[in-house]
């Protein structure tokens, strides 16, 4: 039998991002916790919904 906090580690308890962060300059795919793209290294970051 599977133990409560085990099943808690492998289920995902909260739902995926419906939210997509790019650079603005590149359009490079970035996560959301990033300031300055990897890419090209303009601080220009754009959040878009996607609901």
């Amino acid at each position: 039998m599977l133990s409560k906090q085990f099943i808690k580690q492998i289920v995902r308890l909260e739902p995926p991002s419906t939210t997509h962060h790019e650079c603005r300059y590149c359009g490079y795919s970035v996560e959301k916790d990033v300031d300055e793209c990897p890419q090209c290294g303009s601080y220009e970051i754009a959040a878009y919904d996607l609901k």
